[in-house]
């Protein structure tokens, strides 16, 4: 396959919001700006460079967690691959913007504490072990 893949730390810079397609389908859209820390040789100061910004886009279960689990100003890492949306806007220009199906989305642990707590995605709750209860032996050879 011919695509790009990218991987950005940075800061989300709008609220993640949740939205369900007519098919029912969940996504999650946010912006995330990431800032280019550059040193000058000369005089051995560090500035900040130009600020990226890219749209962020997880589908499906990813959307959800991702909704619940991110808030503006928080730093992050995401994962995916990278293209352009384009369209026109009201007054005629030609716009674009850089976007990321993201694959991965996490909080950046190197800039502060996470805990990552795992949903069991199943259709029927039934199907869980029970909790301090040993499983049934498998027999072998019958």
């Amino acid at each position: 396959m011919n695509e790009v893949s990218i991987t950005v730390n940075g800061f989300v810079g709008t609220k993640p919001t949740l939205h369900r397609s007519d098919g029912g389908v969940e996504w999650t859209t946010f912006r995330v700006a990431s800032t280019r820390r550059l040193r000058d040789p000369r005089s051995g100061e560090w500035s900040d460079g130009q600020t990226l910004w890219f749209t962020v886009k997880s589908f499906r279960t990813g959307a959800r967690h991702v909704a619940e689990s991110l808030a503006q100003g928080d730093p992050v890492v995401v994962t995916g691959r990278l293209s352009t949306e384009e369209w026109t806007d009201k007054e005629g220009k030609d716009r674009w913007q850089l976007v990321i199906d993201a694959h991965g989305v996490g909080p950046d642990v190197t800039r502060g504490l996470a805990r990552f707590t795992r949903v069991v995605d199943r259709a029927d709750p039934e199907d869980l072990p029970e909790p301090d209860r040993e499983p049934e032996p498998v027999p072998v050879g019958v």
